[in-house]
């Protein structure tokens, strides 16, 4: 398969009232057609956010995205698509 090989570490440091939480990590790898780390670069300065906020949307868009274009035969992800689309035009319009 073609596209940049990632792989994603998630830890999950404390529960809802800041207490130590002893799990162990998600771990996986995935492809994506974007270099993300260009893509988090790029979000940065482009809409009002943190830079931790930018950093998360364009993760979240990033795996999203590639989960849904892997997916398009699936009903839900072409009733979404065309609003995923209006959404990613406004976004890299700003």
């Amino acid at each position: 398969m073609k596209g940049h090989l990632y792989k994603f570490t998630i830890e999950h440091l404390e529960d809802p009232k800041g207490n130590a939480v002893e799990a162990s990590p998600l771990e996986f790898e995935t492809r994506n057609h974007d270099d993300i780390f260009k893509i988090v670069e790029t979000m940065k300065g482009k809409i009002d956010l943190d830079e931790s906020d930018a950093r998360e949307l364009a993760l979240g868009i990033k795996l999203f995205g590639e989960v849904m274009l892997r997916n398009s035969k699936y009903e839900l992800f072409q009733e979404f698509r065309p609003h995923f689309s209006d959404f990613m035009k406004s976004l890299k319009k700003s």
